[in-house]
């Protein structure tokens, strides 16, 4: 429709409820006090931000909404935090604070909608345990790392640690580990970090660092859930850097902090959180409720523009504009001036534009609200704009007095002319249901059930337990020692495996007295100079070889096996595979085996069946603790297969 002057009337929704739209004032700076030096001390008051006060209380007023359910739209629905959407300016101090805030009063939020990956606070504390292992002495990097999630110490646990030391960190971190339970398992999963670090990729390092090593619990219990884009993002960005490089840790260190990786949240995704976000970003979604907080920002940007364009003047049709550096506006020329100004006039049109977006993304409410710093807000921005538009409209007033006054508007509709608009429309008839809705669904393809055969490291440690009354940590350090000594001291000379082998605990096994690493060095050495291990030890030998296959089930679901095998030995006519295993006690004969250990041993004595069908497999256990080698007859591997397979 259309006035007398010929200026179109813009009617949106007429059927519709007339929205809400509350502004609210201008959160101004906190008096300062001028006291004398020496009362300074006694009398100093601690200043809020304006920032951090609007964000509080943006915060309390959506957890308000959310505790008592407050309507909202014409259905009346109670109000929840997807409802919720928070606009910004830009990405700066209001925007963290009000993340902040919302954490604080545990309403789910989903987080910033953009963020360079280095910059998350998990990916810094993932890449400074990399440092730590990388470079041993890097104390700040392994006091960040023990802060961290992933080995979860406090400051007061951290301080103690680290004051008054006379070494390095990761020393005195090794030394205090019988003292404190916390200080022990940091230790413990240093040492194992350190262990994988060096014998997987680093996908494969920190996917055991988030899955097995339950870093990614840690993380998601203290940051909670939108960390999990920046712990997926970073797995992504490891599994990438494979394909591209030699994987090793410190290069994909370097190449991550050279990448500097930004990613985005998808905030399209219906989530029942509140999202924070960037006028920019907010183009086309839609929300209930839409808090526009970053309003006192200047119309024509932070600064003046410097490089102006400036139109061809005699030149050619279609010929490219002019780009000219503007100094000070005394040395201007009327053509940098004409360009300045148009730059200056552009910049306002924009400005005008995002308000236009971030009103629009309004449903049924919009609050208008923002902070005030020593000067009064620039003339015209949005919080100016706003306030003159609708403050002599029929329907706006204050609300409340003071410090809680508070102004709305909301346009006054004549429900008989809306009623006349938009007639009632009879419902339409219920249409009958298709027939695909009443059928069952395709049977899914028949997908192989994964097993590892070891069925985790707990049967191991339950073992390891049973009679020597051990904590658990010593005795998987145990084991970890063990196995990492009988893994590459067959590839040295004998005569310098002694050496060797004293070497390594030093280093790796600090937290054993000397007496417990001279008596583990000497039993592995016992082992490998047994005439009975000859074969496991010999020329053609590995140690650590991965296995996978499938054993089908008569008629079942396959099983996927994957696993590794401790030690191989491939011959002209057998081939034999050892387990190594550290129980305290040692089993005495094959009886008192633990059936978790057969049932290991037979899968992966079936899967090699398959690859070698024409040499008998045959099964060990190495019992590092006596030390002592046990073979499997062929009838119990059968029986624990059949029952594994049934």
């Amino acid at each position: 429709t259309s006035d007398d002057a010929g200026i179109a009337e813009h009617r949106s929704l007429p059927d519709a409820a007339p929205g809400l739209v509350e502004i609210w004032p201008l959160t101004r700076p906190q008096e300062r006090r001028e006291i004398q030096g020496w009362d300074a001390p006694f009398d100093a008051l601690a200043l809020t931000s304006p920032q951090v006060r609007l964000a509080q209380r943006i915060a309390d007023t959506i957890d308000k909404g959310i505790r008592n359910r407050e309507p909202l739209g014409r259905a009346h629905k109670p109000m929840t935090a997807g409802d919720v959407l928070v606009l910004v300016r830009q990405r700066g101090p209001l925007f963290e604070a009000i993340i902040r805030a919302l954490k604080e009063r545990r309403i789910a939020v989903a987080g910033a909608d953009r963020l360079v990956l280095t910059e998350h606070i998990a990916v810094v504390d993932m890449m400074a345990l990399a440092d730590a292992l990388l470079l041993p002495d890097d104390d700040l990097a392994l006091a960040i790392a023990l802060k961290s999630p992933l080995l979860g110490l406090d400051e007061d646990q951290l301080f103690a640690l680290a004051w008054n030391r006379t070494g390095p960190l990761r020393a005195a971190l090794a030394a205090n580990a019988k003292e404190d339970p916390a200080i022990a398992a940091a230790a413990a999963l240093m040492d194992r970090a350190a262990t994988v670090a060096r014998a997987e990729t680093p996908f494969g390092f920190y996917a055991w660092l988030l899955g097995p090593a339950g870093g990614r619990a840690g993380f998601l219990a203290r940051l909670g859930p939108e960390a999990t884009d920046a712990l997926d993002e970073f797995l992504e960005l490891a599994l990438d850097y494979e394909r591209r490089e030699a994987p090793s840790l410190q290069g994909f260190m370097a190449w991550l902090r050279a990448a500097e990786t930004e990613i985005k949240r998808d905030m399209e995704i219906t989530r029942d959180e509140v999202r924070v976000m960037t006028v920019h970003g907010a183009k086309g979604l839609e929300a209930p409720l839409v808090i526009l907080a970053d309003t006192t920002s200047r119309p024509t940007g932070p600064r003046s523009p410097r490089l102006v364009t400036l139109p061809a003047v005699r030149a050619a049709p279609g010929a490219a504009d002019r780009f000219v550096w503007a100094g000070r506006k005394a040395t201007d020329t009327a053509a940098v001036t004409a360009g300045r100004q148009q730059a200056l006039d552009e910049a306002k049109h924009e400005y005008r534009r995002l308000l236009y977006v971030a009103m629009t993304r309004a449903a049924d409410r919009l609050i208008v609200c923002g902070c005030e710093g020593v000067q009064k807000p620039p003339e015209g921005c949005w919080y100016d704009l706003v306030f003159r538009g609708l403050s002599e409209r029929e329907g706006f007033g204050a609300v409340g007095e003071g410090e809680a006054q508070i102004w709305r508007y909301r346009k006054v509709a004549d429900s008989a002319a809306v009623r006349a608009v938009v007639p009632v429309a009879e419902p339409a008839a219920s249409p009958s249901p298709p027939a695909w809705l009443r059928q069952d669904a395709p049977a899914d393809a028949d997908v192989p059930l994964a097993v590892t055969p070891s069925e985790s490291d707990e049967a191991m440690a339950s073992g390891v337990l049973a009679g020597g009354g051990e904590p658990r940590r010593i005795a998987l350090a145990r084991g970890v020692l063990i196995h990492r000594l009988m893994q590459s001291l067959p590839d040295i000379a004998p005569e310098r495996r002694p050496e060797a082998a004293q070497r390594f605990l030093a280093r790796a096994g600090a937290g054993f007295a000397p007496a417990e690493r001279d008596a583990l060095a000497a039993k592995i050495l016992q082992v490998l100079a047994d005439a009975r291990f000859a074969a496991l030890f010999g020329p053609g030998s590995r140690a650590e070889v991965p296995i996978v296959g499938r054993l089908a089930r008569g008629g079942k679901t396959a099983l996927a096996v994957s696993g590794q095998i401790d030690r191989l030995a491939v011959s002209a006519s057998e081939v034999l595979i050892a387990d190594y295993k550290s129980n305290r006690p040692a089993p005495r004969t094959p009886a008192e085996v633990p059936p978790a250990y057969v049932r290991q041993l037979a899968l992966y004595r079936a899967v090699l069946q398959k690859l070698y069908p024409g040499r008998p497999v045959r099964a060990v256990l190495v019992w590092t603790d006596t030390p002592d080698l046990m073979e499997l007859s062929a009838d119990a591997l059968d029986r624990a297969l059949a029952q594994r397979l049934a």
